[in-house]
């Protein structure tokens, strides 16, 4: 299942995933060390939890989906089309989007040379 544009699913947000889970190992042998203090160990909780927070959206997300996917028809929509729809909605809102823009920057262009 493709999660585009969900926080935490690129190889930046893997990555930053891994580190942020080895993040209080790190902090507890700084630690056990004499290397560490308070505010250290904020960030690393800080960012644990944050980590912590990305991947239950992600998999909370991907029980939603699936649940959509498996449940009745709505609207005459079933199964993955009642996923995709809001996709095609987006992707259609984008495109008229980008044709006013265009349309409107070529207005001014020409009202400039006028």
């Amino acid at each position: 299942m493709n999660n585009a544009g969900l926080p935490g699913t690129g190889i930046g947000g893997l990555f930053y995933l891994l580190l942020a889970l080895w993040m209080p190992v790190g902090e507890l042998w700084r630690t056990v060390r004499g290397r560490s203090s308070r505010e250290r160990w904020r960030l690393v909780g800080t960012q644990f939890a944050l980590a912590c927070a990305i991947i239950a959206a992600l998999v909370a997300t991907t029980a939603a989906f699936l649940r959509i996917a498996d449940g009745p028809s709505v609207l005459g929509l079933g199964g993955p089309l009642l996923v995709v729809a809001p996709l095609g909605i987006a992707a259609t809102v984008l495109a008229v989007l980008v044709v006013v823009l265009r349309l409107w920057a070529w207005a001014a262009g020409s009202r400039r040379t006028a």
